[in-house]
């Protein structure tokens, strides 16, 4: 290769290497984008953060994350069940299976009862309850848009019970 080729050819990679102030810049741009969304407790859409939370199982499936039933406990009472009554349960989800299918089957009358298990998790993902509701029946279920901006779904189902146990 002759001089000016070797030339053209250093000068040329030397001008494809990013410099040190395009380097910084692209860092500072990054952290600008990950810092808030880092910092971010929670966000859209069920994207978990650290809350307490309701795990769903129905016939060993898990359903996933619910927000915990108001006042469970309180529907128990100290003996530990409690007699017939209805449960509500509502998330926001993206990925989770919806209850859509079974609660459409047990509405039609084409399965019979289930036992739901609910199971409550602390901040922390520890379990600190267990309850199951016996011989449920889904009696209304709907599920819409949660935030059109970042998507994801809003799930609410209710449950006639027979009887609620602590375990």
């Amino acid at each position: 290769m002759s001089g000016d080729a070797v030339r053209l050819l250093r000068n040329f990679k030397l001008n494809q290497q990013p410099s040190r102030l395009v380097r910084v810049a692209n860092a500072c741009l990054l952290a600008l984008v990950l810092v808030p969304i880092a910092a971010t407790e929670r966000l859209p859409a069920a994207f978990s953060g650290k809350v307490a939370r309701m795990i769903v199982e129905i016939d060993g499936v898990n359903y996933g994350a619910f927000s915990p039933v108001k006042n469970l406990d309180r529907l128990v009472g100290f003996s530990g069940h409690r007699d017939a009554g209805r449960v509500e349960l509502s998330r926001d989800f993206v990925t989770d299976p919806s209850l859509y299918l079974w609660a459409n089957s047990l509405m039609r009358g084409n399965t019979g009862l289930k036992d739901v298990t609910l199971i409550s998790e602390n901040a922390d993902g520890v379990e600190v309850a267990r309850h199951v509701l016996r011989m449920s029946q889904p009696v209304a279920w709907t599920v819409e848009a949660s935030n059109p901006e970042v998507g994801g779904l809003h799930e609410r189902v209710e449950f006639a019970i027979q009887k609620i146990e602590r375990r």
